[in-house]
């Protein structure tokens, strides 16, 4: 069907041309294709409709981030304006207007820290006309409070671009240690404050016409949320909700902003209405503080997103991952776009309607075999046009297939797992990895995943349950969870293994257990409790002593140690059960090799959990290696510390599991890759 729509290629030849010139050959692609990752920022409709600006990256020298601005209403997308940015890299581009763009940039400056000025890295907006990109206003510099405070130095949100105002946007920046809500002016770069923060404000939301109608305040330490709403004309602030939040959960908030709506002083917002176990959509008024009407909910997971007409507020739909992300157009005219291209793209992959702008769309489309790709929709012509691929080394014939499996854990709980398939198919000789996602409070599902997808193409199988306590299915599964790390979590992980060998698609000799954070955690317990199911054990970044855990929390902060000691367990009454599902505590268990690491700047999962791990199963003689990585935090964010790390994972696979099993006599002694390699210590 592809070859009856025109692909008009609209991004910079040399976004993906060099990468093209040198794909890996069909059914393979190597560590450095998954790795190679484009700096570009995504494609970014002006409210028109009628300009696409986006970023590429060529160099670090004369041109550095090149800002692209493409006229798509001229002949053959001609008329293109290209503007280098040295060695100031661009954060993220968005539009104030249909003439001014805001480019986000890094740079260093003074900014004040209690009075004294210090050179450090910051993160500056920039307005600039898109028909004369030679003249740059720099937001609030000017404003002195605002441009010295180290509150700001991470960057300044844009809150409303204020669509009958074409010279002024609103934008949330610090003025001391208070969040306030600014009028600016994109063309001079002044700015008055109108709505007045407090030390714990965090983000602000408006109605169409500008008016704060919501605020989100959050304690000094992260973990306490409290939001607060008001009707347009009131001054009163009404505490609408209050949750907890944790840096390990990806669950949704109990009460968070939807979007402006079409009705007078009412708003759409994400919320567990009157407790309700799933996260649904709704319309709300701000009057009464009540819910008005019910716009989305799902009878099995939360709802994710919505979508809404940015010019006028009026509702078009939600989205929600089941097994795969999928997308509900409620307008009827949309829905028919909307159905026309899923029918185009097919049923392998997710398409996200990620922007609308006048008759235009962007849409990201993704799945297990598709890395990623922008493409332009234009509802008037029916065209659409791919417009850039973040990772244009993984074209779709070198990834693999994903199968949703379905199975019953062993006491009847039915369950949801992804099996990344390797290219030789599955059968009772293929090596299988274990694959638990981190948080615990987090889940896998029908898509792309890089590290999944790189050891599938080394020739292993790759299993990611969704375990009770995991999130998107609602409250009551994730809470299954509460106080059952190492025994009910743990046992839902070998329940699906267990099936695998029931159906025979994998070697029951042949399986490794693998995770970063509360997945390495998991790992770990798997390599203690099943030392007859599992040969080999990775731990990245590991709880490993659930008492010590909690501990360190209590003495950090007060809100994430109420969470924990929910989630884990409480260290007075449930002692014992903590001691003995702590992994520190059972090395003498794991009798298998162990692969562990850990960065040195972790402020999540403390360093010394792994550290202290190492040292219990060196009092036991334990067959490990720990490999530290210096200045790297809990997700080991340099792609030099993703290249070892997937390099020794994927060595001690191949030595227990893989094909070179039964060929070393110690499995990290003979030539390892090791601390000697310098990737792990890259700036």
């Amino acid at each position: 069907m592809r070859s009856f729509v025109t692909f008009v290629l609209v991004c910079l030849v040399a976004c993906n041309a060099s990468a093209q010139d040198d794909l890996p050959a069909y059914g393979q692609a190597e560590l450095e294709d998954f790795l190679d990752t484009p700096e570009v920022t995504r494609p970014v409709l002006s409210p028109n409709g009628r300009y696409l600006a986006f970023m590429v990256h060529t160099d670090h020298a004369e041109n550095g981030d090149v800002l692209v601005i493409r006229d798509l209403d001229s002949p053959d997308n001609s008329n293109v304006s290209q503007t280098g940015f040295g060695r100031l890299p661009i954060i993220n581009i968005g539009w104030a207007s249909d003439d001014r763009v805001l480019v986000t940039l890094l740079r260093r400056g003074l900014v004040r820290v209690r009075g004294v000025p210090v050179d450090v890295p910051s993160i500056r907006t920039v307005s600039y006309d898109r028909r004369d990109m030679s003249s740059p206003t720099v937001l609030f510099e000017e404003e002195r409070r605002v441009f010295d405070n180290l509150y700001n130095a991470y960057g300044n949100e844009l809150v409303n671009i204020l669509p009958d105002d074409p010279e002024h946007i609103l934008m949330a920046a610090y003025r001391g240690d208070s969040l306030d809500l600014w009028r600016v002016n994109t063309e001079t770069g002044a700015a008055d404050v109108i709505e007045d923060g407090n030390s714990h404000t965090r983000q602000w939301y408006t109605n169409g016409d500008g008016v704060a109608v919501m605020r989100v305040d959050v304690n000094y330490r992260g973990r306490r949320v409290e939001v607060f709403t008001r009707q347009p004309g009131e001054r009163r602030w009404r505490r609408t909700a209050q949750f907890r939040t944790n840096e390990l959960s990806d669950r949704a908030s109990e009460f968070a902003w939807g979007g402006i709506s079409d009705q007078p002083g009412q708003i759409y917002v994400f919320s567990r209405r009157d407790g309700s176990d799933r996260r649904g959509i709704y319309l709300y008024d701000l009057a009464e503080g009540t819910y008005v009407q019910t716009m989305a909910e799902h009878d099995r997971v939360d709802i994710s997103h919505i979508m809404v007409n940015p010019q006028n507020g009026a509702y078009l739909g939600y989205a929600f991952t089941d097994d795969r992300f999928e997308v509900e157009i409620t307008d009827p005219d949309l829905r028919r776009h909307y159905r026309g291209l899923r029918n185009f793209f097919g049923d392998d992959v997710s398409v996200l309607p990620a922007s609308f702008a006048g008759e235009r769309m962007i849409l990201y489309v993704t799945g297990p075999r598709e890395a990623g790709v922008y493409y332009l929709y234009d509802r008037a012509s029916g065209s659409v046009d791919p417009l850039m691929t973040p990772r244009p080394r993984l074209p779709p014939d070198v990834l693999h297939d994903v199968e949703i499996v379905r199975y019953q854990a062993s006491d009847g709980v039915p369950l949801t797992a992804y099996l990344t398939i390797p290219r030789r198919g599955m059968g009772p000789d293929t090596p299988l990895i274990l694959l638990p996602h981190g948080g615990p409070e987090r889940r896998d599902d029908y898509g792309f995943d890089f590290i999944a997808q790189y050891y599938a193409s080394r020739g292993y199988a790759v299993l990611q349950p969704n375990f009770r306590g995991s999130s998107g299915y609602g409250s009551d599964f994730a809470e299954s969870g509460y106080g059952r790390w190492g025994e009910r979590m743990q046992l839902d992980l070998d329940d699906a293994v267990q099936v695998m060998i029931d159906q025979r698609r994998v070697a029951f000799d042949r399986i490794c257990i693998a995770g970063f954070s509360y997945g390495g955690y998991a790992a770990l317990m798997g390599g203690a409790t099943r030392p007859d199911l599992y040969q080999c054990v990775f731990a990245g970044a590991a709880v490993t002593d659930l008492l010590g855990f909690v501990d360190y929390w209590q003495r950090n902060n007060e809100n994430a140690y109420a969470y924990w000691t929910t989630a884990i367990g409480n260290p007075r009454t449930d002692r014992d059960r903590m001691y003995w599902a702590s992994p520190i505590h059972l090395a003498d268990r794991m009798t298998m090799p162990v692969l562990l690491a850990h960065g040195t700047d972790d402020s999540v999962v403390p360093f010394d959990h792994t550290e202290r791990m190492a040292e219990a199963l060196a009092e036991v003689g334990g067959d490990y290696f720990f490999q530290t990585y210096s200045d790297a935090g809990h997700s080991f964010e340099e792609d030099g510390n993703w290249r070892l790390l997937l390099t020794q994972t994927t060595a001690m696979f191949d030595r227990v599991i893989g094909p070179d099993r039964g060929q070393y006599d110690s499995i990290f002694l003979e030539d390892w890759p090791g601390p000697m390699d310098e990737a792990a210590e890259e700036p």
